[in-house]
């Protein structure tokens, strides 16, 4: 098990929901199609707006895992090794790998109906714990819920520290005193043992023979004193990573930003499910302040205080938050801790 900090996961979506999605997916398509015909009255047009359509499809499902059913139902494409491996990630599906989907998909329509159908509820029947559907199982795609957050990463175990004995000295015994063996030995004096004369340690003329005593000043001034260290800012990402901030600074978080005014700093957000905009929001640092900006991002900003309140920010409107409270960036979160200082 790695030992990074913990990461907020989804859990796998439920097979009726996968299914659900898929035939509301086929239902846009399929209304493009019946559009196309009542407007054009021409059969290759149509055949093309649909294959357009399905194109479209292709498209938001690899880059964001995103579909009108997906989007209907909550859920995301992703990929199946970050489903099995917390270390993996959650990353959006890829388009080579949506190439292989669709490909599945477009072929089974060959066996008439009855084959998409069958590709579409192939989830009912699986039997791992993912509901893996045909086409997603041979292009190594799951389907996850938003809407269900498990923590990926347990805490490690605590293990205790046998501390070893320490040995005991050993004490030498005392030489036994001899008796006397007989009544005429008893008048003589038992020999003791003697001592060792230690010789006197002479004192150095230098040193007072009395301990001199300081004042109170004197005793403070030789204590150095150790001011006291700043807090530090820091900005927590959701897979486990954080950035040290400078104050005061203006930072632009977004999936790749860019400066928009002098003095900037463009911090790109790890982003796994494709939600967060190119320049997302503007957070800026003043003394014990802190103020966040909306750059009319695609998926909105929100900011959750420590009370549980959230706030849905609107576009470009500078708007102060305390520290500690939860930042959403579309799907993607952070947070912005403070640490205290310490008296040593």
């Amino acid at each position: 098990m790695s030992d990074s900090n913990s990461v907020m996961r989804c859990r796998p979506a439920g097979a009726g929901k996968q299914c659900a999605a898929a035939f509301v997916d086929c239902g846009f398509a399929l209304l493009c199609g019946v559009i196309a015909a009542l407007l054009g009255h021409n059969i290759p047009v149509t055949f093309l707006v649909m294959l357009e359509s399905v194109a479209v499809l292709a498209i938001g499902e690899g880059s964001r895992g995103l579909t009108p059913g997906n989007m209907m139902f909550g859920l995301r494409t992703v990929r199946v090794e970050g489903m099995r491996d917390v270390t993996a990630g959650t990353l959006p599906a890829g388009m080579g790998r949506i190439l292989v989907k669709y490909c599945v998909l477009i072929g089974s329509t060959l066996a008439l109906v009855i084959g998409l159908i069958a590709v579409i509820c192939s989830p009912l029947f699986a039997k791992d714990d993912l509901h893996q559907g045909w086409a997603d199982r041979l292009a190594s795609l799951g389907c996850v819920d938003i809407h269900q957050r498990v923590e990926a990463l347990e805490e490690q175990p605590v293990v205790s520290r046998q501390i070893p004995p320490v040995p005991m000295p050993r004490m030498q015994p005392t030489p036994p005193v001899p008796l006397p063996k007989t009544v005429a030995d008893v008048s003589k004096p038992v020999p003791m043992p003697t001592a060792k004369q230690v010789s006197p340690v002479p004192m150095p003329s230098e040193k007072p023979m009395y301990p001199v005593r300081t004042t109170v000043e004197q005793q403070t001034a030789s204590v150095p004193v150790t001011p006291p260290e700043k807090p530090q800012t820091f900005l927590f990402f959701e897979d486990g990573s954080k950035r040290t901030l400078s104050v005061p600074s203006s930072l632009i978080l977004g999936r790749k930003p860019a400066p928009q005014q002098t003095g900037d700093i463009a911090l790109a957000v790890p982003d796994h499910t494709g939600t967060v905009s190119r320049n997302h929001a503007r957070i800026e640092l003043v003394d014990d302040q802190i103020w966040i900006t909306d750059l009319a991002s695609t998926n909105g900003t929100r900011v959750l205080d420590e009370s549980g309140e959230e706030t849905e920010l609107e576009p470009n409107v500078r708007t102060r938050m305390h520290v500690g409270s939860r930042i959403g960036l579309g799907d993607m979160g952070c947070s912005i801790i403070t640490s205290k200082s310490r008296r040593r």
